[in-house]
């Protein structure tokens, strides 16, 4: 998305004033909407925890906490950000799935219908719950824009596989392409994306369904279309890629509308040490050939990755997620909330390195209150 189009979105801050206050009336001095986007500039800082995230606001001028919307003090006359007290007690109490939701939605609504929607979970290392149980999130993250546009925590209680249609079900998706890893290639999973989403969806193919992997892998290659190859070279290592898919199943399979089957081989060749490392992974869709030939599966499959590498991956390394210790309430979730629309901001802003914007946000509060829009 250009700058032109970032724009045309209604302001965050519209947006976040929307939510409703998790707080009692009695004895609250600071707005909601105050406290969250002061979180939020300070995380596109840089800020890791509730006191960064308040010493970012008390390093602000009394101007800035004016456009923030944080209310004057009484007694004083003066704009008095919150306190570290005040911004955990909100985090921890807001409700986490309605604020991602709406944030989601904001996203969301400037999209393309063209777009890939790659799902995947991911554990947050250093929260855990009072019953001992680690806090795990359930993300879908849009390939092209690189977006995290839905999160929902996973309960101790239950697994991915029903959090993914809660995840998606309030979400406009028809048109779209769902990718998932093994564990979310059921049958009851993709008869909801395309009977109820209208959308497709291409899921890998491992043991956990086992007659269905058994079917594809025993396929001659006089089934297949003619393949695909890509190479490429870094990181001290060739990647050779190759994929071919088959409608030989079709008519056969016991999986709601099959599109086709591909089967993708990976070759590793590590230069330094001459090791080679080969991968076969099978996987099942519902695009038919004539809506996406070998190239686009191809991509389809490489790209579901994105979510690990542009979002998982960097909130770890730019906030050090994993070994965060915030853990109390809807606190962790909140928080990877706020981190995922820090980045979304710096990603609609063209900011290609995170790294070096959230320094260079670090450094300059006014650049920080631009990407608000405030």
């Amino acid at each position: 998305m250009s700058m032109v189009r970032w724009g045309k979105l209604k302001s965050l801050h519209e947006v976040i004033s929307k939510l409703p206050d998790c707080r009692s009336r009695q004895g609250r001095r600071h707005c909601l909407s105050a406290v969250l986007t002061i979180a939020l500039g300070a995380l596109l800082g840089g800020a890791k925890g509730y006191t960064a995230i308040a010493e970012w606001s008390h390093r602000l001028t009394q101007n800035q906490l004016k456009r923030l919307n944080v209310k004057k003090n009484k007694t004083t006359g003066m704009y008095a950000p919150p306190s570290e007290p005040t911004i955990r007690r909100v985090l921890q109490r807001m409700n986490a799935e309605l604020v991602d939701r709406a944030m989601g939605e904001w996203f969301l609504s400037h999209g393309g219908s063209d777009e890939a929607l790659s799902v995947d979970g991911k554990t947050m290392k250093g929260a855990r719950r009072q019953d001992g149980s680690q806090v795990h999130l359930l993300s879908a993250f849009l390939q092209n824009q690189r977006l995290t546009i839905a999160q929902r925590e996973v309960s101790s209680k239950t697994n991915e596989i029903p959090e993914l249609k809660r995840l998606l079900d309030p979400l406009p998706i028809a048109g779209m392409v769902v990718t998932a890893d093994a564990l979310h290639t059921q049958r009851e999973t993709a008869a909801f994306l395309v009977e109820e989403k209208k959308a497709d969806y291409l899921f890998i193919v491992k043991d956990n369904q086992k007659t269905l992997h058994e079917d594809i892998a025993q396929l001659s290659p006089n089934h297949f279309f003619f393949p695909v190859t890509t190479m490429e070279k870094g990181h001290g290592r060739i990647e050779t890629r190759t994929l071919r898919s088959s409608t030989a199943l079709n008519d056969y399979l016991d999986f709601p509308y099959c599109g086709q089957v591909f089967e993708l081989r990976r070759e590793r060749r590590l230069v330094s040490r001459g090791k080679v490392e080969r991968e076969t992974v099978h996987g099942i869709t519902s695009l038919t050939p004539d809506r996406a030939n070998t190239e686009r599966l191809l991509k389809l499959t490489r790209d579901h990755w994105s979510i690990e590498n542009r979002s998982h991956w960097v909130r770890d390394w730019n906030y050090d997620e994993d070994r965060s210790q915030i853990r109390k309430g809807k606190a962790p979730q909140m928080m990877a909330c706020l981190r995922n629309v820090a980045l979304n901001i710096l990603r609609l802003h063209g900011c290609a390195n995170i790294a070096l914007a959230l320094r260079s946000c670090s450094a300059s509060t006014v650049q920080v209150l631009r990407y608000l829009r405030l």
